[in-house]
């Protein structure tokens, strides 16, 4: 049998594996490899006992009180499965909560006291192009986890909109509140108060910028390359430049802080932190560009070994400690700041703790008040006679990070008293206006995945990506206002950042 042949025959069950893999990845369970055959719903059921309607979904789970009407006009208490048709309106009273499944495996959580439409919605496995999902928030608040619709198919296949906003999706994690009058200040403030309340809105942000200065920008794996301002979220395959001249201090989820000095350049290779349990967490970081000062948190703590700082040539194992990193051109007294590659020489200074440094010509262990370096000549890590003091001879080397705050959770969501006027440090435009007064009706938006374009009534769109927030005053001119970080209202809602559902996760 010939290769080409051979290739043939394989295709059929290649494309029956990827079929099931992106399944398994979008949170179907074996049996229903929907994404080339079926949908969650056995096709033996398709329409709702009471009419011919075609079934659309379900409602996953309730708690408390949850009514549901028809399009027909009927009402009924809804429970734990009832089908769901186009035309429902879902209601849910105080105290009460349902996450929605979709045939295309989106989920909804609303929370307590929540008007929600479903308006129109049309789902065919095999023909993409016709996909349409479009649901309404009338009052309350949601968290949604979007299935296939929000995954292939045209960009405007999905999407939620309020009384005077369209919040167009794709691919993503986002939750929404509609506000009315002050009733979101003072959740926000209840919140806030409750002993216990984590923020999980931004769960898969490696960290925050604390401080900036000068330009910073983070060029994300996918090649999308953003401006960073205080605030801004960074994440796992984030590549982050400092202009010469400037700085930037990250803080870390876990606690740990970074300054990139100017010039400098980091990848941060790798992070995942639990803070249930750190053990099992890891953080790592490339040096690619000039220096990085480091202060490790609670990973270091509960297990040294998994975190880490490299090079194209050496590994930095920690050990719980403070140290600056740098590449440099020079051998003796010469310290340009270059490029991590083979042809660098890497210093180490320590400034608390150990670590230790790995090369393939060698290995050594560096204490407090200790330097090394290695030199590309030879790859071998050899201990400084006397203090290297590279980052001195720095112009703008940024503060040491154990000098600055680890508030990783109080940059992670915007406090509604810093959206009452023009100015907020955490708007990244002047444009918020008074928020929360007697008559005012705001839609707030928090991304914790992927991106979505908010649109108002002028339809002047704005794109909200991974980790910030959005404010639309809805029967204003006032175009959507992107907030570099979710809204209180939302990072802080029990029901909003640990909805019933959960996100499935395939990657490492």
């Amino acid at each position: 049998m010939t290769k080409t042949n051979m290739i043939r025959l394989l295709k059929p069950a290649f494309r029956s594996i990827q079929a099931a893999t992106l399944a398994i990845c979008l949170g179907a369970t074996p049996a229903y490899v929907w994404a080339q055959t079926k949908s969650p719903f056995p096709s033996d059921a398709p329409v709702n006992s009471s009419s011919s309607k075609k079934v659309v979904g379900e409602i996953k789970s309730i708690t408390g009180v949850v009514s549901l009407q028809t399009a027909e006009g009927k009402s009924k208490f809804a429970s734990t499965g009832t089908k769901l048709n186009v035309g429902d309106i879902i209601n849910t009273q105080k105290k009460s909560g349902a996450v929605l499944l979709f045939v295309d495996t989106t989920q909804i959580a609303l929370r307590p006291s929540t008007q929600f439409v479903v308006e129109n919605y049309e789902y065919q496995p095999e023909q993409p192009i016709a996909d349409k999902a479009e649901f309404k928030l009338v009052k309350g608040g949601l968290r949604t986890l979007t299935g296939l619709i929000g995954k292939r198919g045209t960009s405007d296949a999905f999407s939620m909109k309020s009384e005077t906003a369209t919040i167009g999706i794709r691919g993503t994690d986002f939750s929404a509140r509609i506000c009315k009058g002050r009733e979101c200040e003072d959740l926000a403030k209840g919140e806030s108060e409750r002993e216990g309340v984590t923020n999980l809105s931004t769960v898969g942000a490696a960290g925050r910028l604390s401080q900036v200065n000068g330009e910073i920008t983070a060029k994300a794996a996918d090649g999308k390359q953003r401006k960073l301002v205080k605030g801004s979220a960074v994440f796992a395959g984030d590549v982050i430049t400092s202009s010469d001249g400037g700085f930037a201090v990250i803080s870390l989820a876990d606690g740990g802080r970074l300054t990139v000095p100017g010039g400098g350049q980091i990848e941060i290779a790798a992070y995942r932190y639990s803070p249930e349990s750190p053990k099992t967490s890891v953080a790592s970081f490339q040096l690619l560009k000039g220096a990085v000062r480091a202060v490790t948190g609670a990973i270091a703590k509960a297990e040294p070994s998994n975190v880490k700082f490299f090079t194209q040539t050496a590994t930095v194992g920690i050990r719980g400690t403070a140290f600056d990193m740098s590449c440099t051109t020079g051998q003796s007294g010469d310290f340009t700041f270059t490029q991590c590659s083979t042809g660098s020489s890497l210093n180490v200074e320590m400034r608390e703790g150990s670590t230790q440094i790995t090369t393939p010509a060698g290995n050594l262990v560096l204490n407090q008040g200790q330097s090394a370096f290695v030199l590309p000549t030879n790859l071998i890590p050899n201990l400084s006679p006397q203090p290297l003091n590279i980052l001195n001879k720095n112009p703008s080397p940024g503060p040491l990070p154990e000098s600055t705050p680890a508030n990783f959770e109080t940059l992670s969501s915007t406090p509604m008293s810093d959206l009452g006027g023009a100015g907020s440090g955490n708007s990244q435009n002047n444009q918020t206006g008074p928020a929360g007064g007697p008559d005012s009706n705001e839609l707030y938006v928090a991304v914790n995945d992927g991106t979505v374009i908010v649109r108002n009534g002028n339809d002047r769109p704005v794109e909200v990506n991974r980790g910030e927030g959005a404010i639309v005053r809805t029967f204003t001119n006032l175009p959507p206002v992107i907030l570099n970080s979710p809204p209180q209202v939302l990072s802080r809602d029990a029901t909003l950042s640990a909805p019933a559902f959960v996100a499935p996760q395939c990657a490492p």
